[in-house]
């Protein structure tokens, strides 16, 4: 554990195969834990170790340390997985929004975030192969969320509260937000007075966070962008997973043209090609050329959600030829 603000600490749960979790804990008399992390017995022995280390450190100051509630930033299975074992073993209560607790009451609510449409969602003519790729791939995300993940649903959370509302920690007001984007239920939690964000997966220091279908939606994650960029005397983001981002304005300005930049890229590929048009994969192939394949899966996922973001916009078009779907640009008068 870390104390990356006075009175915060930070508890690192290192995952397998997945990127490690940031388990917040604010400190104090009235304190509160931001995500839960994992809920594998590995990963909650380490937080329960951490989380003792900090309540000596408290002691040993003689300062009084009381941890009351826990809250999940979004629905995903390594920021919620840990509640129910966290919170009985600790004796908090957990809160969440409306939205959240919906995702996370059970399988068939959780599941059903990521059921996807080849056509819709990923922009794939619909064939019977594809139907049995895509019933492999959720038969092995299943096992991916529970093996890695330690995945725990919760359908009793203690307190629904309203995703904009204000909460008091440790006597000190902070806002609850809506933050959609990289999920549609996700949320943030800022103090202005001391110009902290925690940010969950939506603001990552070192990489971009992950976009793609069919949760993610890139016109609001702009928008949520925008409105982190608006907040009021930001000056540290504590974001869910990597380091602690100390220069917030060049971070957020950064995901702005690097959005901004994704779109020229599509936008302009379709234009250049505008006779034949292109698909997806088209555009995949002319921007990661010679890439290796992860980058080039999460590359398709946001190509396609910038095709859908343009689509919306009225800037291009889809046609089905040939078993492919091909985009091309709308004539602007």
């Amino acid at each position: 554990m870390k104390e990356v603000y006075p009175g915060i600490f930070v508890i690192e749960e290192k995952g397998r195969f997945s990127p490690s979790d940031n388990i917040y804990v604010l400190a104090g008399n009235d304190g509160l834990i931001y995500d839960a992390g994992y809920g594998s017995k590995k990963a909650l022995r380490y937080f329960f170790k951490e989380f003792k280390e900090i309540q000596k450190y408290y002691e040993k100051q003689n300062k009084k340390f009381k941890i009351t509630r826990i809250i999940s930033s979004h629905g995903h299975s390594d920021h919620f997985s840990g509640l129910t074992s966290v919170s009985e073993t600790l004796g908090l209560k957990i809160i969440l929004t409306e939205k959240i607790a919906k995702t996370i009451k059970d399988k068939v609510s959780f599941e059903a975030n990521f059921r996807s449409d080849d056509y819709e969602d990923f922009l794939r003519v619909r064939t019977p192969l594809r139907k049995i790729w895509n019933l492999l791939r959720r038969l092995g995300m299943r096992l991916f969320f529970r093996g890695v993940h330690g995945l725990s649903y919760l359908d009793h959370p203690d307190e629904i509260i309203d995703e904009n509302s204000v909460i008091i920690i440790n006597g000190e007001q902070w806002k609850i937000f809506p933050s959609p984007g990289h999920s549609p239920e996700h949320i943030s939690l800022y103090s202005e007075e001391n110009g902290i964000l925690f940010s969950g997966d939506n603001v990552l220091k070192m990489r971009s966070t992950w976009l793609g279908p069919p949760e993610s939606n890139i016109t609001d994650y702009i928008e949520t962008i925008k409105k982190l960029q608006n907040l009021p005397k930001l000056k540290l983001i504590l974001p869910a997973h990597g380091e602690i981002i100390d220069n917030p304005k060049e971070t957020l300005s950064a995901i702005m043209e690097r959005m901004n930049e994704r779109k020229r890229q599509v936008l302009d590929a379709i234009k250049n090609h505008s006779d034949r048009g292109l698909s997806p994969d088209d555009i995949l192939n002319l921007i990661y050329p010679n890439h290796k394949k992860f980058t080039r899966i999460i590359g398709r996922d946001w190509v396609v959600l910038t095709l859908k973001m343009l689509e919306d916009n009225n800037l291009i078009k889809r046609e089905i030829r040939k078993n492919k779907i091909l985009f091309f640009p709308i004539a602007i008068n």
